[in-house]
């Protein structure tokens, strides 16, 4: 392979929400064909101004690994072994089925399970089949799984799930509340700027049950029991409250509701905190301070705060105390959910989890749905004020109860990343048709299709991906797809064995990890 580039092409980084702008060196590949020889950052961009991080840096070592989809695959039984196909007989027999479980069961009988790693583009196109031409209720995105809480939250605070911050808040921030995130190694990028302002006299609190990297870098670490963060958080708010720490005019000109929460912060004294929590009273009196003292202040989180039975109202509760502090739309304070996948919130725009529609809108709200209904040139009335469904969870739930017939998965593999992994499985084999759409053969959910398609990399197709602070960037295409030079025009596919005892061991363990939120091929 020659070590020469032939050209460059900019680009942003596939695996997780920091959404760094990367440069691609391009260059002849083994066969001859273009190939990624290797991948830096781009000094250029808003997000990490030439830095990466070890996934980043390794981009071509992951974009030349085996096993790619250079055709589609289908199988004429269940059981059987799986034999390529060209792609438009493979995408015709999958609109055959379709149609033909729609017209005897009804559209909420097909499923769409979808996912923050495909572009803005293609979640736009999920969403509008299944709710604008499908009409089914039933489409839901692994996103579910990590940003539903922090979406809500900031819905039912705030009114609309954009954060309200940007990267540049942690240039001017003098206080930083990290909770449930370890930033250290699940967004390093944005830990790096971080630490780059505490190095210059700002102060960092990090709450987290485990002493993490994040945590060890702490001027005050608050090791928290498990599942006590909206104590803390409401316990946080009751000593701004009670040392004057609040901002009365902000909350008089912008918040409702504030008359009913001394009542309510009652039950949260300090003392009564600290055994919820397992915290010294002292240092939560201290993390007090220090917010309530502070010139500007930020809060950053992610799965441990989100991924919980009341991930909502930790998240409405972090927000309130940028609220009563007045804390929040100026530079350096505000609110910021660290997004775990490259274009979940760019899904979360798109409206493709729950009852959403493009645009922060939503099927609930009657003036939204017709909107959208004119927009995509569809009768008064198409657009279903029930289309809404239950989560990820409930999805492969209702496969396996049989209210489901089929389901389209796009570039995730929930077999190796949902909970309950038995209710998936049993899902998929009571499934009537399954479709899947991903860039590699052999994961664990493309063993239970029927048919599978093949998927492009985001290097390999021209979309647009939108990081945690909502900058978008358009990742253009740098290699073809290999079915474009693939010798055959073929297809890789799982091994014989492989596919057939899926079917007959269900409870195998994978053998593959999946990546962030579950997807095994980024878009």
């Amino acid at each position: 392979m020659t070590t020469t580039p032939a050209r460059q092409v900019r680009t942003v980084c596939s695996y997780c929400g920091v959404g760094c702008g990367m440069l691609l060196d391009i260059g002849a590949g083994p066969d001859g064909g273009p190939t990624v020889l290797r991948a830096s950052g781009d000094k250029a961009h808003p997000a990490n101004a030439g830095r990466l991080c070890t996934k980043g840096a390794t981009t071509a070592d992951m974009l030349a690994a085996p096993g790619r989809l250079a055709g589609a695959l289908m199988r004429d039984e269940r059981g059987a072994e799986p034999v390529p196909a060209p792609v438009a007989d493979a995408i015709a027999e999958t609109a055959r089925r379709l149609r033909q479980i729609v017209d005897e069961h009804g559209p909420d009988a097909v499923a769409f399970y979808v996912s923050g790693q495909m572009s803005l583009e293609a979640q736009y196109l999920a969403n509008k089949l299944a709710k604008g031409f499908v009409r089914t209720n039933q489409i839901e995105s692994n996103s579910r799984l990590c940003m539903a809480s922090a979406g809500a939250g900031y819905k039912s605070s705030l009114g609309a799930d954009g954060p309200p911050g940007s990267y540049d808040d942690f240039e001017r921030a003098d206080v930083f509340l990290v909770i449930g995130s370890n930033m250290a190694d699940c967004h390093p990028i944005l830990f790096l700027r971080m630490m780059e302002r505490v190095k210059a006299g700002a102060k960092l609190i990090v709450v987290d049950p485990r002493r993490t990297a994040t945590a060890a870098k702490a001027d005050l670490f608050l090791q928290i029991a498990p599942g006590t963060d909206l104590a803390l958080l409401n316990g946080l708010l009751r000593l701004l409250h009670d040392n004057g720490h609040t901002d009365r005019e902000f909350i008089a000109a912008h918040t409702e509701g504030w008359e009913a929460l001394p009542d309510f912060l009652a039950d949260y004294a300090p003392d009564t905190v600290a055994a919820l929590t397992g915290l010294a009273e002292d240092d939560i009196r201290t993390a007090a301070g220090l917010i309530g003292e502070a010139g500007e202040w930020m809060s950053c989180w992610t799965m441990g705060l989100n991924q919980s039975t009341h991930g909502t109202w930790n998240t409405n509760a972090l927000i309130n105390l940028h609220l009563a502090t007045g804390a929040i739309c100026r530079p350096g304070s505000g609110p910021f959910s660290l997004t775990g996948q490259p274009n979940a919130m760019g899904g979360r725009e798109m409206g493709y989890m729950g009852p959403g529609l493009p645009g922060q809108r939503s099927v609930l709200v009657d003036a939204e749905r017709e909107f959208t209904e004119d927009l995509w040139g569809l009768p008064p009335g198409t657009i279903r004020a029930d289309g809404v469904g239950r989560g990820t969870v409930e999805l492969f739930r209702k496969m396996a109860d049989g209210d489901i017939k089929a389901c389209w998965i796009i570039c995730t593999n929930p077999v190796a990343s949902v909970a309950n992994r038995r209710t998936v499985i049993e899902g998929l084999e009571a499934a009537e048709f399954v479709v899947t759409q991903d860039v590699f053969a052999d994961t664990e959910t493309n063993a239970y299709a029927d048919v599978v398609l093949p998927g492009a990399l985001w290097t390999e197709s021209e979309g647009v991906l939108v990081n945690s602070e909502r900058t978008l960037t358009l990742a253009r295409p740098a290699v073809p797809h290999p079915a474009r030079h693939s010798p055959t025009g073929g297809s890789s596919r799982p091994s014989p064995a492989r596919w057939a005892t899926r079917r007959a061991s269900p409870t195998t363990a994978p053998s593959r990890s999946s990546r962030s939120c579950g997807s095994s091929g980024t878009r």
